[in-house]
């Protein structure tokens, strides 16, 4: 098996839209169609800044917004420090992604692979005492602050760190840029939050629509587990357990 194919293609299936083109629906949702050629002036900062609001917003509350894969790194031994922001899945080849580990979402597994390609988990935490131990070995912990730690220091260079996690937001500030999370949900979110900015009547409509929308990603996201919103199922009552209510 190839070192980099734990993951589907870098861009993801979420439907996608730059900066410019939702702003001109704004624009457009918010009244001002025959001025998208020439925005009021401020307009466009506004309208950017609302965007960017909607999809940081939605980013941090919201877990289900499929932006999880893996990540790698190749060891090295006698070092214990990894950078969060470069990885291996960034160098050259068909798997180039510039997508990188999310320091603000807990990451959903960290282990290491080894020279037999067997998958072995970490513990999260490092307790300090045990830096009075230099000797290398196969890791076993964790942690994950201004970068990335494994303790103890990896007794070969050919571990290979595995994370499955989050990656962060993408740059969304000049035109072309594209959104991370699905488009249509930070639209609607931005456009929602500029109504009520302009009082228009129909903004909590809109953010309705966007809390609806909600649920069903986050329902969907259960995949084979069933799910049903607010609803909690009876406990299975063992027959002592039922004599006390006769």
């Amino acid at each position: 098996m190839a070192d980099l194919d734990f993951n589907h293609v870098c861009a993801g299936g979420l439907p996608s839209a730059t900066l410019t083109s939702l702003r001109d629906r704004m624009m457009i949702r918010l009244g001002y169609a025959a001025q998208v050629a020439n925005y009021p002036p401020g307009m466009s900062l506004l309208l950017t800044d609302f965007l960017q609001n909607a999809q940081t917003v939605l980013y941090a509350q919201n877990p289900a917004l499929h932006t999880e894969r893996f990540f790698t790194w190749t060891l090295t031994a006698g070092t214990r420090y990894y950078s969060i922001t470069t990885n291996d899945e960034q160098g050259a080849g068909p798997n180039q992604c510039t997508k990188v580990l999310s320091d603000y979402k807990a990451p959903t597994w960290v282990g290491f692979q080894d020279d037999n390609a067997a998958w072995i988990e970490m513990s999260e935490g490092i307790d300090p005492s045990r830096y009075t131990n230099t000797t290398q070995g196969r890791p076993d912990s964790y942690e994950i602050r201004q970068g990335i730690e494994i303790f103890p220091s990896p007794d070969s260079s050919t571990y290979k760190l595995r994370i499955k996690g989050h990656y962060g937001l993408l740059a969304f500030a000049d035109d072309a840029d594209t959104t991370t999370l699905d488009s249509e949900l930070v639209f609607m979110l931005a456009l929602g939050n500029a109504k009520a900015h302009y009082g228009q009547r129909d903004a909590q409509s809109i953010l309705t629509q966007v809390t609806s929308y909600l649920k069903a990603i986050n329902a969907g996201s259960h995949g084979t587990a069933r799910y049903i919103p607010g609803f909690v199922p009876a406990p299975v009552l063992t027959r002592p357990q039922m004599e006390t209510f006769i």
